[in-house]
């Protein structure tokens, strides 16, 4: 099979990426929210209100890493999460953080995960393994090594560190 057929089989798992891209949002909020320290926010659907040290009220938010969270998005997919209905939400970001790691839960459970991982096997790509625990970093021959693979979460918090060698 092509990559073209391959990318194509992936269509119909679109709704998913969505909902983890969404999902991945509230988890930058959250984040921009410590850096800031701001302690509770506020979303509607025309605005997010950080409330901290100084109060900023916008459409959106671009984190300091460059990440843009929409209001509209944030308040869907909030709604979704509180599961009910009002004309803002607050959240700590605490908060933040157990919503996500509900959902998370629940998408790991759920059916479109299943189908996903059913689709991965019929195009032939294997689902990726669960990371090996890290090593202790060894000195480095005369020839630099490939950087070796690393989870999303781990490329998360490195975006704006420098680039170190590989072990």
């Amino acid at each position: 099979m092509d990559t073209l057929k391959k990318a194509g089989a992936m269509l119909a798992h679109l709704d998913l990426f969505h909902q983890m891209l969404d999902l991945r949002g509230l988890l930058q909020l959250a984040a921009h929210m410590e850096e800031r320290g701001d302690r509770v926010t506020l979303i509607s659907g025309e605005t997010i209100t950080l409330i901290g040290a100084e109060m900023l009220s916008d459409a959106g938010v671009t984190t300091g890493k460059g990440a843009r969270i929409e209001a509209a998005t944030a308040y869907r997919v909030l709604q979704g999460l509180k599961g009910h209905d009002a004309p803002e939400y607050a959240v700590t970001r605490e908060e933040l953080g157990a919503l996500n790691a509900r959902a998370v839960a629940e998408l790991e459970g759920g059916d479109a995960l299943k189908a996903f991982g059913d689709t991965l096997a019929r195009i032939g790509a294997a689902p990726a393994a669960a990371p090996a625990p890290a090593q202790a970093p060894q000195p480095e021959a005369s020839a630099p090594a490939e950087r070796p693979g690393r989870g999303r979460r781990a490329a998360e918090t490195e975006e704006n560190t420098t680039e170190q060698p590989a072990a």
